[in-house]
């Protein structure tokens, strides 16, 4: 699964010596358009007074509250408040009485709302998780995503899963890649939470397992064991009570056996919603197809969902694959995985295999499956090797229900 996305870009915000890096853009912005609304209230009214476009105000006001602080949204209210009151021209001599052609009281309400209005909107835009910047960010971004899965340029990679004892391909991965209208490829670390975050991850999923299943009927034809296709179910698609509905409408549209489909999901996507994502993964199991627990030995409760969840296959996560083959407690702990994954009855597949040696490990730890860069690295369908990898010694094979659920034969 791509990495968490990386931390939102900080709000400026006024510091004692003027704004922050950043924030004059912004301002420049605002004094624009405070210059256009001065010129359309200018000599407005017959008599001097403002007109109801005085209002207009309060547009640049509650930019600034939300994008820069409450600080600059009340400097600005009251320098909008002085246009509107003792500097807006009248038509004859200027009463002191009635400061702009408006009665004093009058004049302090408005500039007293003004910055009021602002000190209020910058609380409330301090009290939102997310910055405003972030907000609209999302929403660009949204419509960017939703515009690529509509145009195509939202594909798949596909990185071979291979059997640790004889080299052959038994599965691939289904990886999700945009590509935007610049040509410039998004990484999954960007796109992802953000199609989470903002609901765009059901349409994206959804194209996803299309083209996973369009790959599948395309590797299987003509072939007595077609590699398995997995593909990653988000947190928002498995607490979805639609999504075992649209996969089972993917399913029954396919020529594909359901038995060659796996479904990765993580524990995180599981503590989002424990019932719901239960209710799908038991559904998806009643369809054929196999689950499996992605990123295995990162969260704080696996073994609780390993007793709970109908799991197929446990995936080692990278972290520990990295010194499987440099440190003693790793591959004790890597051991332990196995153990438990075989005392389940779900069979263990190995992330990030980059080196010879972490191979060599995990075979003698007697790891079923393993996948990474050193057996195959993510790439277009027409692209993928399915061809058996060369081991320089052959390991005997674990059978059993467990690795038949990703290995048929």
């Amino acid at each position: 699964m791509p990495p968490t996305i990386a931390p939102p870009v900080a709000r400026s915000r006024p510091t004692a010596g003027g704004f922050a890096t950043g924030a004059w853009p912004t301002v420049l912005g605002v004094a624009l358009i405070a210059l256009l609304i001065t010129a359309l209230v200018w000599r407005t009214g017959t008599d001097g007074s403002p007109t109801g476009l005085v209002h207009l105000y309060y547009l640049p006001i509650v930019y600034l509250a939300a994008f820069v602080g409450r600080g600059a949204a009340a400097t600005l209210a009251v320098l909008a408040g002085l246009a509107a009151g003792p500097l807006m021209p009248v038509a004859g001599v200027i009463d002191l009485a009635r400061l702009g052609g408006q009665p004093v009281g009058e004049w302090a309400v408005r500039m007293t709302l003004l910055v009021v209005v602002g000190v209020v909107v910058a609380w409330f835009a301090r009290q939102q998780p997310r910055s405003p910047e972030l907000v609209l960010r999302d929403r660009r971004f949204a419509r960017a995503l939703r515009g690529a899965v509509a145009s195509g340029r939202v594909t798949a990679h596909f990185q071979p899963v291979i059997d640790l004892a004889d080299g052959r391909v038994v599965g691939v991965e289904a990886l999700c890649r945009w590509t935007d209208a610049a040509g410039r490829s998004i990484p999954p670390s960007e796109f992802i939470p953000l199609a989470e975050r903002t609901g765009v991850i059901g349409v994206v999923g959804a194209r996803v397992l299309d083209l996973a299943v369009r790959e599948a009927e395309r590797w299987a034809t003509g072939r007595d064991a077609a590699p398995s296709v997995a593909i990653n179910v988000s947190a928002a698609q498995l607490s979805d009570p639609g999504f075992p509905a649209e996969l089972a409408a993917v399913v029954a549209a396919s020529s594909l056996d359901p038995r060659s489909l796996c479904l990765e999901i993580t524990e995180t996507a599981i503590i989002a919603d424990p019932q719901a994502a239960l209710a799908t993964v038991e559904a998806a199991r009643g369809m054929g197809l196999s689950i499996a627990l992605d990123d295995f030995g990162t969260g704080q409760s696996s073994l609780a969902y390993l007793a709970e969840f109908p799991i197929d296959i446990v995936k080692i996560d990278k972290s520990f694959v990295d010194e499987v083959d440099r440190d003693e407690r790793t591959r004790g702990l890597v051991r332990a995985i196995v153990d438990m994954a075989e005392a389940i009855g779900a069979t263990t597949i190995a992330e990030g295999i980059e080196r010879p040696a972490q191979l060599a490990a995990l075979r003698a730890l007697s790891c079923r499956f393993g996948q990474g860069y050193l057996l195959g690295r993510p790439c277009v369908a027409d692209e993928v090797d399915l061809s058996p990898r060369r081991f320089a010694q052959q390991v005997p094979a674990q059978r059993g229900a467990a690795a038949r659920a990703l290995d048929p034969r």
